[in-house]
């Protein structure tokens, strides 16, 4: 069975929920072209935690900033990176 669909004005498709898997509300969907053909695959949410880890890292690399550990004259962003992922184990 094929169903037939017809870009906007801008040439956006857009799907009907029904060709999507697990149609929901903020599900996530990564799109491929494999042969010509495009494949709609949904992306697995990220762990609920993971967000909140991600920005605890930005904070602390927002204050290590702050501090002037940065910059040309400070200590060089890799060296950070690396005490920040020693500092997690």
């Amino acid at each position: 069975m094929s169903t037939f669909l017809e870009a906007d004005d801008t040439g956006t498709l857009h799907l009907p929920p029904s060709l999507l898997p697990h149609p929901g509300p903020r599900r996530r969907y990564r799109v491929e072209t494999e042969g010509g053909q495009v494949v709609v695959d949904e992306v697995k949410p990220e762990p609920a935690n993971a967000s909140e880890d991600h920005q605890a890292w930005l904070r602390e690399l927002e204050q290590r900033r702050a501090r002037g550990f940065t910059g040309k004259t400070g200590t060089p962003l890799q060296q950070i990176l690396g005490e920040m992922r020693e500092d997690r184990r």
